[in-house]
């Protein structure tokens, strides 16, 4: 598997920058609100956490063929963004408005990343989206049969 680095990085970048966004917009629509603040990087940094988590996962199943893995981190991250996430909204609400706003950040980030930016404005090639190499499961000349008469 190869080293995933750079692509964690500009993954993680992309996520800082949507919340950054968030909060510019939140101190022009609202008002400066520390609790929003607050909830905003909480939300952030756990998601980029489990995204840290997650990436480390994979490449640990790569590495050991077993999938146990997986499943024990998808319950340590679910837990960890419900901790997160009560604890905030515990705190105050607009502070859980914020933790909301950070957990999708990062999915935001990879949309704008890698749905807009390298489909209308970047030649090279996207690592989420492989698709010009033919693959076994979807090229289906494999399955061509001489003796098919439909």
């Amino acid at each position: 598997m190869e080293d995933l680095g750079s692509f964690k990085k500009e993954i993680l970048l992309a996520a800082l920058g949507v919340a950054v966004f968030a909060e510019i917009v939140s101190l022009i629509v609202y008002k400066p609100s520390l609790w929003f603040a607050a909830g905003l990087a909480a939300g952030t940094a756990t998601t980029m956490g489990c995204f840290l988590i997650l990436a480390r996962t994979g490449m640990l199943t790569e590495i050991t063929k077993k999938g146990g893995t997986i499943v024990l981190s998808y319950f340590a991250r679910m837990l960890l963004y419900g901790v997160v996430f009560f604890i905030c909204i515990k705190i105050r609400v607009p502070c859980g408005f914020g933790c909301l706003v950070g957990f999708v950040s990062l999915h935001f980030g990879i949309l704008i990343l890698y749905g807009i930016v390298y489909r209308f404005f970047r030649k090279k090639k996207n690592p989420l989206n492989d698709w010009t190499e033919p693959k076994e499961w979807n090229d289906l000349s494999i399955y061509d049969d001489e003796e098919d008469d439909w």
